[in-house]
Parts: structure tokens; sequence; C-alpha cells
């Protein structure tokens, strides 16, 4: 096999590991972990949010929810600042960009419910509304969460298509002007 079919196999392999990582990724809490939460119960899930996501939670969900839409935005601008912007880069990138908004709305919804846990204390009935309110915008954030991870993934493509070689047959493509 010639070695530049291995390396596009190589990368295909490496692209489709990375979206795998990304929809599974996005969706363990919603597919994986609530629905065993349900079962055990909202006291449960209370007991373990209140250690693990007001715990290193605080810290790390923020950073990478926060750090992540910045890191895109940023992308997006730069790109858009670019004299040359193919529309096949600008159509992925600009949409990883907005569903990584749509996250951060969601979050809106579904962090105010959670952060609410240290002051719901043990009432059955308030941690059971918690947990169902937490469950629906959890789960409208993790589709929002891995479109947006896809939609990087396709946007690396196109980018590293256009940037790396494959300028001569991309010419003729539309490029957003203005």
């Amino acid at each position: 096999m010639k070695s530049e079919k291995v390396l596009r196999i190589v990368l295909l392999l490496i692209l489709a590991g990375q979206l795998l990582a990304t929809i599974t990724g996005g969706l363990n809490r919603t597919l994986v972990e609530m629905p065993a939460w349900r079962y055990l119960g909202a006291e449960a899930w209370a007991a373990f949010s209140r250690r693990a996501d007001l715990g290193n939670g605080e810290i790390m969900y923020p950073l990478a929810g926060i750090g992540e839409t910045v890191l895109l935005l940023a992308a997006a601008i730069t790109f858009r600042l670019s004299p040359k912007r193919p529309l096949f880069v600008a159509i992925p990138l600009y949409g990883a960009a907005v569903m990584s908004i749509c996250v951060m709305l969601t979050t809106t919804q579904a962090a105010p419910i959670m952060l609410s846990l240290p002051r719901i204390g043990n009432s059955r009935a308030a941690l059971q509304q918690a947990f169902e309110g937490f469950y629906r915008w959890d789960s409208i954030r993790a589709v929002f969460g891995v479109l947006a991870g896809c939609a990087e993934v396709l946007a690396l493509v196109a980018l590293g298509s256009w940037a790396f070689g494959k300028k001569s047959s991309l010419q003729e493509q539309p490029l957003l002007h203005g």
C-alpha cells in the first residue's frame, strides 16, 4: 500500500475515533448516568452531585465549557477576518460556534438547578423536582454539545484539506465575501 493511502486511512480512523468519542462522551450523562440515578433515586443523585458537580466540577465544568466556547468563537472570528473563507469550512466552523453558544444557553437553565442542591437540603419532593429539571436541561445541552463536537471535527477536516495540500482542487469552491 502506498504511503499516502496509509496516511489517509490512519487519518480517517483517527477522525472516526474522535467522532465516536464526541458522541458517546457527550451523551454519556444523558443515556448512561441519569437513568442509573433515576433508578437509585434523587437523594443518591443529589448526594453524588454535591460531591462531584459542586466539588471539583465547580472548577472543571465551567473551565471546559466556557473555555471551549471562547476558543470556538475566537476561531470563528479569526476565520471571518480571513480574506479567503471557503464556504465548506465556514459552515461547520460557524455551526460549531453556534452549537457551543446553545450549550451555554442551556447551561443557564441546568446550572441553577444543580447549584440549588445545597439550599434544597434533603426534601425528597424538592430533590425529585431538581433531578427531573436537571435531567431535562442536561439532555438538551448534551444534544447541542454532540452537534458542536461533530461540527468541530468536520471543520477540522475541511480546514485541513483546504490548508494542507488540497488548495488546487478546491480553488473553485465558493468563498464567503464581505
